[in-house]
């Protein structure tokens, strides 16, 4: 030790500073000094940054490691009481508050700790009890894994932040690791991550499911009283009973007294669409209106004969051009080509 060395002995601890080196030594180990606010400023951007859920998982991990390399500078040891001992007076020293072991049994793998004015206490007892009091549980839980030779985890029966006077930490033989914890986080972000993604994969789906109802099967006004519904694709229930509802809704907003079908665009069509618009036909037909269908190729109109559905007294017209002159002259109108 140089002269400017400065070393002072509390109980069985030896502190060393070295201010020529800008060096402190615990015990003979290289250590650090923090303000209980900086320590609290650390801890609070962890949460910040990562989610309560994800720094709460962090903390828990961090102080199970932490105690587990505590216990492995004792590796060996087999008078493990006269170590709790030690151990008392190492974290009291240190400032991390007073440790007591009430309970101890070795053959049973089991313990019961209690805290009183620990550092992590200071540091949350003005915050969410819900969140604090998780890092050092947890590394007491890896102390004693280390001291026990086995995997031991934790839970709280006390707590300083509800009032009482120490935190109660009971130590017992479990499968639950913070390795354990964190997958099952990982898995239960990766949950929530296909729920938003199905959330929003539905509500897509609804506006484009919605788009698709506008744009499929759109009510036209081409002249007074003459609405046309092109008819695109095929057709299911929800599509067939949409049409007949906006068709219907449209003829009575309008009071248009036709409603052209036009099957130009369609290719190909089964026997359920066919009676489907059969149904359409014999709707419009009760509330006053007149409907019949437009665009009928050949091939349509054999679909249609070898189909089961009667179309029988329904019109049908093979352009779109023949079935609104027909609806124009049913109105006492017609269409003169204008002189030049």
């Amino acid at each position: 030790m140089s002269d400017s060395d400065v070393k002072v002995k509390v109980n069985s601890n030896e502190f060393v500073w070295k201010p020529k080196e800008g060096l402190f030594t615990f015990d003979g180990a290289p250590a650090l000094l923090f303000w209980d606010a900086a320590i609290e400023l650390f801890l609070k951007t962890i949460e910040e940054v990562s989610g309560r859920e994800v720094s709460k998982a962090v903390y828990e991990a961090t102080g199970y490691r932490m105690g587990h390399l505590v216990s492995s500078y004792y590796q060996g040891r087999k008078d493990i009481e006269q170590l709790l001992v030690e151990y008392g007076d190492i974290y009291r020293n240190a400032g991390w508050g007073n440790v007591k072991v009430k309970e101890f049994s070795f053959e049973e793998k089991k313990a019961v700790v209690l805290l009183t004015n620990s550092w992590e206490h200071r540091i949350f007892k003005g915050t969410d009890k819900d969140q604090a009091g998780v890092l050092l549980p947890g590394h007491w839980a890896g102390v004693f894994s280390g001291l026990f030779e086995q995997n031991v985890w934790y839970k709280i029966h006390k707590s300083q932040l509800n009032g009482h006077e120490y935190d109660e930490i009971e130590i017992f033989p479990s499968d639950m690791t913070p390795a354990q914890n964190i997958h099952d986080l990982a898995r239960q972000k990766e949950r929530e991550n296909i729920l938003e993604l199905e959330q929003k994969v539905n509500e897509r789906t609804a506006e484009l499911t919605s788009l698709v109802r506008e744009l499929s099967s759109p009510i036209i006004p081409v002249l007074k009283d003459i609405l046309v519904t092109p008819l695109i694709g095929n057709f299911n229930q929800e599509r067939l009973t949409d049409l007949m509802e906006r068709a219907l809704i449209e003829l009575s907003r309008k009071k248009a007294r036709f409603l052209l079908i036009d099957m130009t665009g369609v290719k190909g069509v089964d026997e359920y669409t066919i009676s489907g618009i059969h149904k359409l036909i014999k709707a419009v037909q009760l509330i006053g209106g007149e409907s019949y269908i437009v665009g009928v190729s050949e091939e349509l109109a054999v679909r249609i004969i070898e189909s089961k559905v009667s179309m029988e007294g329904i019109l049908s017209f093979s352009t779109l051009q023949q079935g609104v002159e027909y609806a124009l002259e049913q109105n006492g109108y017609e269409l003169v080509e204008k002189r030049k």
